[in-house]
């Protein structure tokens, strides 16, 4: 398998500038190559080939006016068509797939479809370039040392943050700079599957995924735990309103609107960090204690079109599930996905009662069948738990343990048998 291994890079004075200019470079690469393509769908109805776009490129080196891209790397330049190429392809994938369509724009009114290409812009956040094998980058470093070096053509020798070490020689690197203003180097490397994953401390676990509560997990040995929800955004709100408020007094193109927007993405920045660690760190629990995880298969597009799209959203959902496949296929575990139509929160896990939906609001309620009081967040864990297949071993424990692990007036104390503390990863 392919994986990425990342290091925070600190460039020089002079390694920066030779970066912006590689930036603004490939930036200009990639729109030549998409006004190339829609010069030729236009006129002929067909495009060119990634090939016949880089012998393109090269004779436009030649022209005056286009020396200047002779200043920096090539290999970046190419790849930059390589990506565009990308782009319409997955563009083309959707448009198949009957996946894009038609919209206006309120402030023009003009119409155009979605899913296509977009141009590259300086003033984007994120820039990168790419070195690929055929660039003969290099990468040192001494044994002990908490730097590494990176020897990129006409950039020079960038000073590197050692962390861990790269399993095999990178097949590309991928120079970033954040809209925070800090590098980042992103090596491609081929590894091979764990062979030192963690020994599984539970047979399976079913996982519901909510607001109150971050996930609420049950095990097949009769345990269950909720990790809160962290709330990362919660916290930076009034540092983020501060600096909205600051940006928008001071006159666009200045020096300390420069300085505010700055500021701004270095929090934006600690935000993204945070969460991060977090979906990484909680994905890494599950993986590696479950020998099998349940699922479930959550429209995270649709829900962030409700009221709730902020605290979802700063939730991490969808970093922590597929994190936690990744992990599943690294360390070899079983990960199942159940139907996204199951009505986890509907059925009783005690008795099979399909009570109907619920509000938000309700977080306990009782089967009018059977008596039993459910918490909802431990209900529908279970029944995710039943839904994939996994809840054998429940079955086998005896009639009461679904009722025991789903009822909601048993405090989940570390002292009661049968259950775990709620934990925090933070």
């Amino acid at each position: 398998m392919y994986r990425r291994y990342n290091y925070r890079a600190y460039p020089t004075q002079g390694q920066r500038e030779a970066l912006t200019r590689l930036y603004g470079a490939c930036r200009y690469a990639y729109n030549w190559a998409l006004d190339q393509r829609r010069l030729m769908h236009t006129r002929h109805g067909e495009t060119q080939s990634t090939a016949q776009l880089s012998r393109m490129l090269t004779e436009l080196k030649q022209d005056p006016d286009h020396r200047w891209l002779s200043d920096v790397s090539s290999v970046p330049l190419q790849q930059e068509i390589r990506h565009a190429d990308l782009a319409y392809r997955n563009f083309f994938r959707l448009y198949k797939a009957g996946r894009t369509r038609i919209v206006t724009n309120r402030r023009t009114g003009r119409k155009h479809r979605t899913g296509l290409p977009r141009y590259k812009s300086r003033r984007d956040g994120e820039q990168s370039a790419t070195f690929t094998r055929n660039a003969c980058f290099r990468v040192e470093h001494h044994a002990g040392c908490k730097w590494m070096f990176l020897i990129l053509p006409k950039i020079g020798r960038v000073k590197l943050r050692w962390t861990r070490e790269l399993p095999s020689t990178p097949s590309s690197v991928t120079v970033m700079r954040h809209a925070d203003g800090t590098y980042e180097a992103s090596f491609t490397v081929q590894a091979d599957a764990e062979t030192d994953a963690p020994k599984p401390l539970h047979e399976a676990c079913g996982i519901d995924m909510g607001l109150d509560s971050l996930m609420s997990i049950v095990y097949t040995d009769g345990t269950r735990e909720k990790i809160p929800h962290p709330r990362t955004l919660n916290r930076r709100t009034r540092r983020l309103r501060k600096l909205d408020k600051q940006l928008a007094r001071e006159r666009k193109g200045s020096a300390n609107h420069a300085k505010t927007r700055t500021l701004r993405a270095k929090t934006y920045g600690r935000i993204r960090n945070q969460r991060k660690d977090m979906a990484y760190k909680l994905a890494s629990k599950v993986a590696g204690e479950n020998q099998a995880v349940a699922l479930e298969t959550l429209n995270v597009k649709g829900l962030a079109r409700t009221r709730m799209a902020k605290s979802l959203l700063d939730a991490n959902w969808t970093r922590i599930t597929d994190r936690i496949q990744q992990l599943g296929v690294q360390y070899g575990r079983t990960v199942k996905r159940i139907d996204r139509w199951y009505p986890s929160s509907q059925i009783c896990s005690a008795c099979g009662h399909r009570d109907g939906r619920k509000p938000l609001g309700v977080r306990v309620w009782e089967c009018p069948e059977c008596g039993a009081l459910l918490d909802r967040d431990w209900n529908a864990a279970v029944n995710i738990l039943d839904a994939a297949g996994l809840a054998g071993s429940l079955n086998a424990r005896g009639g009461d343990v679904r009722r025991r692990l789903a009822q909601a007036d048993r405090n989940a104390d570390a002292d009661e048998t049968g259950t775990r503390r709620t934990v925090s990863l933070h």
